[in-house]
């Protein structure tokens, strides 16, 4: 899989100069931002990185966790998403364009892995939500699977809730701090968590919804990860007001802990960090030449080792995508 076809370069364009505006929209209201704990740990300390955009980010003294503070509150959130023209371009252009490639590439392979996962902790197969759906991909594939006697997209964003009800997805269309359920074996969150102003509220609502023993499977960029360590605020990852929290293996367990959760596994499969670093040099916005082994790796040798170097990242919990398992206890 090549970054290309998940993220076409001419709609990416678009999509940045959509985003750039929303952005500046949010930014208006900038006097209205809060100050917020480590989303973590809640540590108070924290010491500034750098700033991005013209929002703010720092690290957690105590589990460096990376975060923006402060930022914009749960209502200029729901605000913002309701409303922003770049979240609608990737309903409307983006998603429909890639997503044969993100099927066959992501999305399957997504939904064999979380009944992968329920085998392997034997955990029981009535009930199954997705939060934060979006296009509602991933919903059909483990629908197909008929693994689950009730498939249910969980998706406050009503362009998306919409879509997911016309591909026939069961819909509950708002957040799930609002959700009232009980009897959930199994919940996923894929790429929501670093976009929350409370993940810990998000987790406690998802605990409060499921049956001990149930799995929270949830996939966030790992901070810790090598684009993300090597890029810094080079990488078109990190970037407000979207992405608001950057977790790694050990601080995203401390938070589940704190809510309830044992983390079971903990994976980084994935593909693409090597590819996006080269890139960067390639493009010139990275300079490696003081750095030997990554010139070597990623452009001298590139063709005979940059998969290799890729799955070793993968199978050491350095890649900058990662999931983490966890039971309700």
């Amino acid at each position: 899989m090549r970054e290309e076809t998940i993220r076409p370069e001419h709609m990416m364009r678009e999509y940045a100069v959509l985003f750039s505006q929303d952005r500046a929209e949010l930014l208006k209201w900038r006097e209205k931002f809060v100050i917020v704990s480590c989303p973590a740990c809640g540590c108070s300390e924290y010491k500034a990185i750098f700033i991005k955009d013209k929002l703010h980010f720092v690290s957690c003294d105590n589990c460096q966790t990376v975060f923006i503070n402060p930022r914009p509150d749960g209502a200029l959130l729901e605000k913002y998403y309701n409303n922003a023209r770049g979240l609608a371009y990737w309903n409307e252009q983006i998603f429909p364009a890639s997503e044969p490639v993100r099927r066959k590439s992501i999305f399957r392979p997504r939904a064999n892995r979380v009944i992968e996962l329920c085998t392997k902790y034997k955990v029981n197969t009535n009930i199954i939500i997705d939060v934060g759906a979006g296009f509602g991909t991933f919903c059909e594939e483990i629908q197909k699977t008929n693994c689950f006697d009730r498939v249910v997209a969980v998706e406050p964003n009503q362009n998306l809730a919409r879509t997911c009800e016309q591909k026939g997805i069961e819909v509950i269309a708002k957040p799930i701090e609002k959700v009232r359920m009980e009897g959930i074996d199994v919940i996923t969150s894929f790429e929501l968590i670093e976009h929350l102003f409370s993940p810990k509220n998000f987790l406690y609502s998802c605990s409060k919804c499921m049956d001990e023993g149930g799995l929270f499977i949830c996939t966030t960029p790992n901070i810790k990860g090598f684009d993300l360590l090597t890029l810094g605020k080079l990488s078109d990852n990190i970037g407000g007001p979207n992405h608001l929290n950057y977790f790694h293996p050990d601080s995203l367990k401390l938070l589940l802990e704190s809510c309830g959760f044992e983390v079971i596994e903990t994976l980084t499969p994935g593909k693409l960090d090597a590819e996006l670093v080269r890139k960067k040099v390639l493009s010139n916005e990275l300079d490696v030449s003081t750095q030997p082994f990554l010139q070597e790796v990623l452009i001298n040798s590139w063709d005979r080792v940059g998969g290799a170097f890729q799955q070793f990242l993968a199978d050491n919990l350095l890649s900058s995508h990662m999931w983490i398992v966890a039971r309700k206890t």
